[in-house]
């Protein structure tokens, strides 16, 4: 039993050594998700520089901030993530990404409140 007990702990270590971590979404173009300004908001962005500690993030809404790397995760939208976006009054709304093209920055979502869907993309969008 102790040699199937250790066998356990190496196949662990091993495995845990495999898991993407947040640095894997902090190198030069990289997308990923970030607060603005301290939020508890994410929005989609990619990695424009690196200095150390420090990351800079474009936004796809065109926004531009410098901030701690370890703030920042990969981005992980895809068909079935929940956001919430910008409809036209200019309030944000619960919605699901229902696809995300190729490109990467334009997708079809399903607003919660009314079934309606549109055609957006995630510089409109973002999520907890």
């Amino acid at each position: 039993m102790k040699n199937l007990a250790a066998f356990g702990y190496v196949v662990a270590a091993v495995g845990a050594l495999a898991l993407p971590t947040i640095a894997s979404a902090q190198e030069v173009g990289d997308w990923v998700l970030s607060p603005w300004r301290g939020s508890s908001v994410y929005y989609p962005g990619v990695i424009e520089s690196r200095s150390g500690s420090l990351v800079t993030v474009r936004f796809d809404d065109g926004d531009v901030e410098t901030r701690q790397a370890n703030t920042v995760l990969p981005f992980d939208w895809q068909a079935g993530s929940r956001v919430a976006c910008m409809w036209s009054d200019n309030k944000w709304y619960v919605a699901t990404v229902r696809s995300i093209a190729a490109d990467g920055f334009t997708m079809q979502i399903r607003y919660d409140e009314d079934g309606t869907i549109e055609n957006t993309n995630t510089g409109r969008c973002r999520t907890r």
